[in-house]
Order: structure tokens, then C-alpha cells, then sequence
């Protein structure tokens, strides 16, 4: 682990390549990486493609009652199962899709963004699928199709409430802009973007340099490859779970670290038995699973190399996707003051783009000292978000207003 640490400070995030494996053009060489990735998977058998639960089975209202929690699946399409968190005997309440990021982790990585959300919402989530585990008869799965999952899913819902998170807020953001350009009556009433890269041009952190440091093709050439025989998907083309670790070690080697040994001291610190460190280890911190690689390469290409929703140029199946269109759904932009994944100011350029949104349905929110996984845990959560998100969902629940109207 602290060799991990030591070559995250050697090489700084200019050179996003795992150490030990940057060939002399100065890319990683293809069969150092193929090894290493496979020493993980040796290393992390289980955890590396085992989705933990979520363990939510009750809650505590605001007005003290204890509701039972039923995690059930309302909608189950072939790379993504729309959740719900069903309280029975609860109240009616606002309903709050929470759109995890497909990028590589589990959506149970939100446990604590749900639990929190659920005294005062009707809470959905979406649950991404392993893409090994998903046949090849059911096709690709592109970033325009994770936009469509996204408006059916609100479709289905009616008018609700959308937080989307990290990776996710590019297509919400188009899911919400295709929808009010049809004015369909589902489009969301709110929506909030919490650390996204809408334009990941403004402060490029890490990730961008990763997207542009070498070409596309070859990203698609040596960091994507087939699931083998065995599983459902035996033959999709995938960027696999341990390459997805590989990348966040190369990245963030010496935080990743860091967050193992904070893992490692608590629980030994409190007498727990050694099997709780790796079970909480491989829930936070390892366990991932495979995406589509044409999705993938989408994200690569359309979000971090030609910026496109930014540009005005990102199409769905085609259609342009235009975000001026946005008129009557409250908009929230949230940032984090130490995100050093989503830079300052990729996701308030929401706001921009959303030229004819009126400005009382615009807020921006900058939390000063928090990290990017404190936008959706821990205490900034907590204490200062989720009461954010609250009143905000609660102001977008009274009657739209439309720009003619403002």
C-alpha cells in the first residue's frame, strides 16, 4: 500500500499511467497493464464484481415515526434495473430519482445519499448492470442510450424530482433538455447536478488529462477488452472491473490508500474482527464491476476530448441535444471547493447552457471544504447538502414557472 502511495507522489497527475508500466512513447504498455490488472483481480477475487447491498430496511421520519423499507425493482431493462425504496405505510411524498454514475462502481456506493433522502422522499434509484453480465444479444449500450433509460425511467415516475450525481449529470441533463423540448408533461420539476462535467474544459482536473493523453483509439486498443467464457455477456467488449481499478489507482493511488488505512485503523480500534475491515474495504473501496465498452468510449470521446454538450453538438440517436430548451425546471449546480475529479466550475456551466431557464430557477452552491465523495457522504452531506437538496426540491413542487411567465 505505501508503495502505492509513494508512486502516486512521484508522479503527480500529470502522468495519469499506473507507475511502473509507461512505455518510451510515455504510454502504458499494453501487456504491463494486462498483468496488472489481472494481479488485482487475483488479489480482490470477491470483491471486485460482488454488488454490495444496500442493508436499508427501516427509517425515521421527521416526525419520529419508524417505517419499514421495502428495495424493490419497478423496472428492469437489460443494463439497468430502476430501484425503489418503498416505505408501505409511508406518506406520500415528492418522488426523487437519484441517477447513479455508471463509472465502474456499484450504485449501492450512494447507500448513505439514499438513507438520508428517504424521511422526506419517494426515493428511486437506478442500479447499473455488470456488462459482463448482460448478453450480447441485447446489444450496445452507448451514452445515448443511458439518456433514454433515463426518460423512460421519468416517464414512468411522472413528474419527479432528479439528482444526479458525478458521471450521471451529463445525461441527465440531456434526459431533462430532450424532455422539455417536447414539453412532455414528465419532464423533471427539479433537477440537481452535484460535481458533473458538463464542460470539463474549466479546471481540467486528472480525469481530463487521463481522457486526452493519449488517442482514442488507443484507449480501445489496450484498455478494453472481451469478457470471457463463463458469464452471460461472454464476448461483449468491455472496460473491465479491474481495469477500472487499475485506472483509479493510477490516478489516486495515494488517496485510495489513504482511505484503506482509515479503513484499517477504525475497525481495529473499536475490537472488530479482521473480516469486517475486508468486507468494508471491498464495499468502498474495490468493488466494481464492467462497462459497455462503447459506452465507455462515448464518454471518453463526447464528454472529456470533444466537450460536446458544452459545444452544442452532442446528439441523441441523432437529435440535437440542446439545453436552452430547459425552461420550467429548477436547476441546482453543487460543487465541491476539493473535488479533484470534477473541477470547479464543469458544473455550474449548467447554468449557462440553460440560457432561457428564468434566474429564480437557477441556484449554484460551492461547499467549501469538502472532497468530491463528500458531495453525496459524510458530514458536507449531511449537515449542509441534503438541506440544500431538501428546501430546494420543496420551493420546485409548487406550480412551474414558465419563462413567459417570470
Amino acid at each position: 500500500m505505501q508503495l502505492i502511495m509513494d508512486a502516486d507522489a512521484g508522479h503527480g497527475p500529470q502522468r495519469p499511467s499506473p507507475p511502473g508500466v509507461v512505455a518510451a512513447h510515455g504510454l502504458p504498455d499494453a501487456a504491463a497493464l494486462a498483468r496488472l490488472a489481472g494481479a488485482l483481480g487475483l488479489l480482490f477475487p470477491h470483491a471486485l464484481r460482488r454488488r454490495p447491498d444496500f442493508r436499508i430496511d427501516r427509517v425515521r421520519l421527521a416526525d419520529g415515526r419508524d417505517l419499514g423499507v421495502e428495495e424493490c425493482g419497478v423496472d428492469t431493462q437489460p443494463f439497468c434495473t430502476l430501484l425503489h425504496f418503498r416505505k408501505p405505510a409511508g406518506p406520500p411524498q415528492p418522488p426523487l430519482l437519484i441517477v447513479a454514475p455508471m463509472s465502474g462502481h456499484y450504485a449501492s456506493q450512494l447507500r448513505e445519499t439514499v438513507l438520508t433522502m428517504l424521511p422526506d422522499h419517494d426515493v428511486y434509484l437506478t442500479d447499473w448492470h455488470d456488462a459482463r453480465a448482460v448478453p450480447l444479444a441485447c446489444g450496445a449500450f452507448r451514452l445515448e442510450d443511458y439518456t433514454g433509460y433515463l426518460m423512460r425511467f421519468l416517464e414512468r415516475l411522472g413528474p419527479a424530482h432528479v439528482l444526479a450525481i458525478c458521471q450521471s449529470c451529463v445525461p441527465a441533463l440531456c434526459a431533462t433538455a430532450l424532455m422539455a423540448e417536447d414539453e412532455d408533461p414528465a419532464r423533471p420539476l427539479s433537477l440537481t447536478l452535484m460535481g458533473g462535467p458538463i464542460d470539463a474544459r474549466v479546471q481540467p482536473t486528472v480525469v481530463s488529462r487521463y481522457a486526452n493523453s493519449a488517442p482514442l483509439a488507443w484507449f480501445e486498443r489496450n484498455v478494453i477488452s472481451t469478457a470471457p467464457p463463463g458469464p452471460p455477456g461472454a464476448g461483449r467488449r468491455v472496460y473491465a472491473a479491474e481495469m477500472q481499478l487499475l485506472s483509479t489507482l493510477s490516478m489516486h493511488g495515494q488517496r485510495w490508500a489513504q482511505a484503506c488505512c482509515d479503513l484499517w485503523s477504525a475497525p481495529f480500534a473499536m475490537g472488530a474482527a479482521a473480516n469486517e475491515f475486508w468486507r468494508v474495504l471491498g464495499d468502498r473501496q474495490v468493488a466494481a464491476q464492467d462497462l459497455a465498452a462503447e459506452f465507455y468510449l462515448d464518454n471518453l470521446e463526447l464528454v472529456f476530448r470533444e466537450h460536446a454538450l458544452a459545444r452544442g453538438t452532442m446528439r441523441n440517436h441523432g437529435r440535437l441535444v440542446q439545453p436552452a430548451a430547459i425552461a420550467d425546471t429548477a436547476l441546482l449546480t453543487v460543487e465541491a471547493e476539493l473535488d479533484d475529479i470534477c473541477g470547479r466550475g464543469q458544473t455550474a456551466s449548467a447554468l449557462h447552457l440553460c440560457r432561457n431557464l428564468p434566474a429564480s430557477l437557477k441556484r449554484h452552491h460551492l461547499q467549501s471544504g469538502a472532497t468530491h465523495k463528500e458531495l453525496f457522504s459524510g458530514t458536507p452531506w449531511v449537515n449542509a447538502l441534503t438541506p440544500l437538496l431538501r428546501e430546494h426540491i420543496r420551493q420546485a413542487e409548487k406550480p412551474r414557472l414558465r419563462a413567459g411567465n417570470a
